[in-house]
């Protein structure tokens, strides 16, 4: 009966070795990610707190719940102590001006008030208020951690409208 256990034995210890060795590893890859998923974390905090990113909007929601997957270039920018919003709009208006013109949120002001609050998970809630801006009188966005993006903006005239993007480094361009 000894003559069959040692087989065995030496069956198992490779076994082991390499279930060491896969642990091993994997515990390995799995600090590589949460470096690199705190990495972006820091980069997004300096971004927040020194107001220097940018909005890259991907698709917009208007309150009838339909969305739209946005091909173009649509953003919105701050870089310190100026606002540049360029963001389609689909929605309801309740004013109208004669000749129609574009319902879209265009707008560059150095006029607004800039509030960011850590949230949960580590993400921020920021509330924007540009003054004297008739296309949006509030804009709130939800960010997480990992850099993704639901931003809403408010208007006195016309009905809110949703944006999903994320944020991205700032460019002059």
């Amino acid at each position: 009966m000894s003559f069959l256990l040692k087989p065995t034995r030496i069956l198992v210890s490779p076994l082991i070795i390499i279930y060491l060795t896969i642990i091993c590893l994997n515990s390995q890859g799995q600090s590589q990610a949460d470096q690199k998923k705190q990495n972006t974390h820091m980069q997004l905090k300096s971004w927040i707190d020194s107001k220097k990113y940018k909005f890259h909007a991907l698709s917009a929601t208007s309150m009838k719940g339909m969305t739209k997957q946005l091909t173009s270039e649509y953003f919105l920018k701050l870089n310190k102590d100026t606002l540049v919003a360029e963001l389609p709009y689909y929605g309801r208006s309740f004013t109208t001006n004669y000749p129609p013109t574009d319902l879209s949120v265009h707008f560059t002001t150095n006029q607004f008030s800039y509030i960011a609050d850590s949230a949960k998970k580590g993400g921020w809630e920021i509330t924007i208020r540009p003054k004297n801006e008739n296309s949006a009188s509030k804009i709130y966005m939800t960010v997480t951690s990992d850099g993704y993006c639901t931003m809403q903006v408010t208007s006195n005239s016309r009905q809110p409208i949703s944006y999903y993007g994320t944020i991205v480094a700032y460019d002059a361009n």
